[in-house]
């Protein structure tokens, strides 16, 4: 019945689709003879979509179970729905888009019900005896495990229950483990051994495994392919990870589920739909300053859904613990609570104090002597002078930390100040795009404008700190967010090109530098740099221009220096005076004596282990395959043959920016740029602006990084300026070319690098937040959904 079911809601869905889309083409080619014949049909079709989206409602809201097709019906009546919707509002517009949107949803749709879900349809080809085994029946009477109150057997620790089928004398497509999860339990583990035809004495070992996952009906199916009809079987199941599992049967060629990926079908959707825009619409090939609404529009969208996927994958992480025992955390960390209470009575150093045998010991600094001798310490705390201290920024303590503590009594958690501080810096990435395409780059087509956005957010670097919102990502983020805001105000001031630069914006901009530097002391080479540009500009302020015109406004020109420099000025002078009352050093930051990883103390330096960042940062490729995590990086050290310390337990590694965001590759035009400018000077100058913040810069922080080791969440420190560059470079060319086969080429180019960019970056972003690996084995679920995005036939 269920199959009867389904393919008749198939067949219906299908009809309907077809019908409005060739209303749709009719609408558009203003066919009226024709619309009025299918008036009828078309009455007909819109009753009948709105009944298959009651249906698709329906199977969402679990209000009906289709069984084996469960998903499929959500997927049709939605398709039907959608279709129906799409035509009947582009009858007042008539958009020669709408007809590829349907297009798009029947094919994503079609897709998902039969390719993507193949071994569902097994069943149909061939006769298969479905038998199905009760835990009773398959267990020794003997076996202490089985309850039979409820005629499950538990499953529990390190055990292997082995549960053997005999005299079963006919072809097997598949076995199904039944299980229940116990409540901390996600996944299991399951073996098959098999005896047919060909292989009639021994079993084949291992012939067919699989994880079944919590919540996940199509993982409990394991397919089997063997040469012969099967004799004999062996299963083992165990709990995952020392959990625990009840198995109420095992059951032989059943249905297997269909496991509906919606991710894959708005993937599809989106690339179908935007492939059509960036070839066939005159609007996404007209400038952004033609189409400032539709580009404003598209920018608050893909800003929109970012800040979305942030706020999702905060709170499932978090699982079930609520918003209100979150705010109220009565500990915190050495940047949530120890600087705050050390702040709030008046002291630069911790509260705590180092222990009187860490005070004596002589090598305080060496970890291997530290642990050796059994020694009392803080890890990664700042240890100098007998007090122990901080070297992270103070910035994030003194604007949340400490005003939250102050007015609750709590302390600010780790997962919402990153949260926080990361949906800030989403919105600043998308105003500074914006004034950067505005400012420099007017002409951009909309379509290349909008792909160069969705890239930019989601290589952006700050999805490594939202999937792993801890302690150490808290600065990340907070520069993250500053930085950005830093510099839209920077550009929106106009210190980089032709116009005379806004005080009040250059203030601020000036003041959201400093800040930045107090939030991560690392993004101090972008404030000099900034100050740089802002002296530069100074010419500008004034009102300079050419000899026997306006003359220069010397007041406006020193209240513009104010503006640029008085707040870098006085937020680094607490920065310094903070350096120096803890070190005695103004330049001092006090990282050289953190209790960590190696005594930075006494580290040489060796340019080979400055190349080990550079190359796995920016040019390691993706590797892909058809196992979790489907497309990872391997971390290359190189033959370094010194010690380099990478962080993957915790941060996993991912691939070179290079092969992320594709336009990187744009610096392979660099000197191609510089030569279509005229003058020496304006090379001068646009190789300093590009050259120094989206190259020198982030190259030197990798390259620093020999010391402290890898981790990827420092890309958010030079990932989008970067990329920000090659834009400059890409987009600088793109405005001088003629040839149209070419521009035809870069549009192609920009819509796969914003495809790949969501794939590859998305999936290895989405892997570090839901980690299932040799480190942290948490998200088998979530494991579980993104390889069947990619092996679709299991």
């Amino acid at each position: 019945m269920e199959t009867f079911l389904f393919i008749l809601m198939f067949a219906v869905s299908v009809a309907v689709t077809a019908v409005f889309l060739h209303e749709t083409k009719s609408d558009i080619n203003g066919s009226e003879l024709v619309s009025k014949r299918l008036a009828a049909v078309r009455r007909v079709s819109l009753c009948a979509a709105l009944v298959l989206a009651f249906i698709a409602a329906a199977e969402l809201l679990h209000i009906i179970n289709m069984g084996a097709y469960s998903g499929a019906f959500a997927v049709l009546g939605s398709m039907a729905g959608i279709s129906a919707l799409v035509c009947t509002m582009n009858k007042k517009r008539r958009y020669h888009s709408a007809v590829c949107v349907v297009k798009a949803v029947l094919i994503a749709a079609v897709l998902e019900t039969t390719l993507f879900n193949a071994p569902t349809f097994r069943m149909w080809f061939g006769s298969y005896n479905s038998v199905y085994f009760s835990a009773e029946e398959c267990t020794d009477g003997t076996d202490t495990n089985f309850r039979a109150d409820t005629g499950e057997l538990d499953v529990r620790g390190d055990r292997t229950s082995v549960f053997t089928l005999e005299d079963i004398n006919f072809e097997v497509a598949d076995v199904y483990v039944d299980l229940d999860f116990d409540t901390r339990t996600k996944a299991a583990v399951v073996s098959v051994d098999a005896m047919d035809e060909t292989c009639a004495v021994d079993y084949r070992p291992a012939i067919a495994e699989g994880r079944p996952v919590i919540k996940r009906p199509h993982s409990q199916y394991i397919q089997l392919h063997l040469s012969g009809d099967v004799s004999k079987l062996k299963v083992a199941v165990s709990p995952f990870n020392s959990g625990a599992v009840s198995i109420k049967g095992i059951g032989l060629n059943q249905q297997i589920p269909m496991s509906v990926s919606w991710a894959r079908l708005a993937l599809i959707v989106f690339g179908i739909v935007f492939w059509h825009l960036m070839r066939s619409s005159k609007t996404m090939q007209q400038s952004i300053t033609k189409n400032k609404r539709i580009f404003r529009l598209a920018a608050v969208f893909i800003t929109d859904i970012a800040c979305i996927a942030a706020v999702v994958v905060t709170f499932v992480k978090l699982d079930n613990y609520s918003i209100t025992d979150i705010m109220k955390r009565p500990k915190g960390n050495q940047m949530t609570e120890e600087l705050v209470e050390a702040f709030e009575n008046g002291s630069t150093s911790l509260l705590k104090k180092p222990s009187d045998e860490l005070n004596e010991f002589p090598t305080p600094y060496t970890g291997d002597a530290r642990d050796k001798a059994n020694l009392e310490y803080e890890w990664d705390h700042v240890y100098f002078d007998g007090e122990y201290y901080s070297y992270y920024g103070i910035a994030p303590v003194v604007l949340l930390f400490l005003p939250y503590h102050k007015l609750t009594g709590y302390y600010f958690p780790d997962s919402m100040a990153v949260l926080l501080f990361a949906l800030i810096g989403i919105i600043g990435l998308t105003k500074l795009y914006r004034e950067f395409l505005k400012k420099l780059f007017p002409k951009t087509p909309t379509g290349i404008a909008i792909a160069g956005l969705i890239i930019l957010q989601v290589a952006s670097g700050i999805w490594f700190s939202i999937g792993r919102p801890e302690f150490y990502e808290i600065a990340m983020s907070a520069g993250f967010a500053t930085l950005t805001w830093a510099v839209y105000f920077m550009l929106s001031a106009n210190i980089i090109g032709t116009e005379k630069p806004i005080l009040s914006r250059t203030a601020v901009s000036s003041l959201l530098f400093a800040v930045a530097v107090l939030c991560r002391p690392t993004l101090v080479l972008y404030c000099i740099t900034a100050g740089a540009f802002m002296l530069l500009a100074a010419s500008r302020a004034a009102g300079a221009v050419k000899k026997g015109k306006k003359p220069e406004d010397s007041s406006r020109k020193f209240r513009y220096i104010l503006c640029a420099l008085l707040p870098m000025v006085c937020i680094g002078a607490v920065q310094m005076w903070y350096n120096y009352d803890r070190f005695g050093s103004v330049f001092e930051f006090g990282i050289q004596y953190s209790l960590t990883i190696n005594d930075f103390t006494k580290t040489q330096f060796h340019s080979r282990l400055s190349l080990v960042p550079i190359y796995n940062y920016m040019f390691n490729p993706p590797v892909f395959s058809m196992a979790y995590p489907n497309i990872s990086t391997e971390f290359q050290f190189l033959n370094a043959g010194g010690f380099f310390y990478a962080d993957l337990p915790s941060t996993r590694n991912t691939s070179g920016l290079f092969f992320i965001a594709l336009p990187m590759f744009a610096y392979l035009l660099s000197f191609k740029a510089l030569g279509q400018l005229r003058g020496r000077r304006k090379k001068l100058l646009m190789a300093f602006y590009i050259g120094v913040p989206c190259l020198l810069i982030p190259f030197g922080i990798i390259a620093s990084v020999w010391e402290s080791g890898y981790a990827v969440r420092y890309m958010v420190d030079f990932a989008w300026q970067s990329l920000l560059g090659a834009f400059a470079i890409m987009f600088f060319l793109y405005g001088r070319l003629t040839d149209k086969t070419k521009k035809e080429l870069v549009f192609g180019f920009m819509w796969f690098a914003a495809m790949w960019a969501l794939l590859v970056g998305g999936v290895q972003a989405f892997n570090q937040a839901f980690r299932f690996d040799a480190y942290d084995l948490s998200y088998p679920e979530m494991a579980y959904d993104v390889q069947r995005i990619f092996a679709f036939w299991n």
